[in-house]
């Protein structure tokens, strides 16, 4: 758990990239990252009220995205809650940029955020890809230091 007793992440995905994002999970469970993933033991009996409760607890938020991630309403719920609630969203790309870009909700929610590119990794290289999205999860779940007040 995270310090404040919180789940520190959420793995937001689409069923077509159960895969890779549980091979994430695992990595990040391995290096102390404290994770929620439905498949992991996170689904309750309501499939809403677990994800609304997954997002309420979650200090980032992980999307994984790909044309059906975006076509999907369960994950647009999802990030538009998480979006909602104030969430921090590290936006992680599957698809080649060439090949499909997020546009629509999906578009608006990661306009402007880091994203971390998954698309061209391999089982062989997918650690290095982790470990950056661990270090991005590390600065996002750290609460930001407050702006200094405009000099009057």
């Amino acid at each position: 758990m995270a310090a404040n007793g919180r789940k520190q992440v959420m793995l937001s995905y689409n069923s077509d990239s159960r895969e890779i994002v549980s091979e994430v999970y695992d990595m990040l469970m391995e290096a102390g990252i404290t994770t929620w993933m439905d498949v992991k033991g996170g689904m309750g009996d309501k499939s809403n009220s677990s994800m609304a409760k997954a997002v309420e607890d979650a200090e980032v938020v992980c999307c994984f995205m790909t044309e059906n991630y975006q076509k999907s309403k369960p994950c647009e719920k999802e990030l538009t809650y998480a979006e909602n609630l104030g969430k921090r969203i590290i936006p992680c790309v599957l698809v080649d940029k060439h090949v499909w870009k997020p546009n629509d909700w999906l578009g608006i929610i990661t306009s402007g955020l880091q994203y971390v590119n998954f698309s061209k990794t391999t089982k062989a290289n997918r650690r290095a890809k982790v470990n950056e999205l661990i270090a991005r999860i590390k600065t996002q779940a750290v609460p930001p230091v407050p702006a200094a007040p405009y000099p009057q």
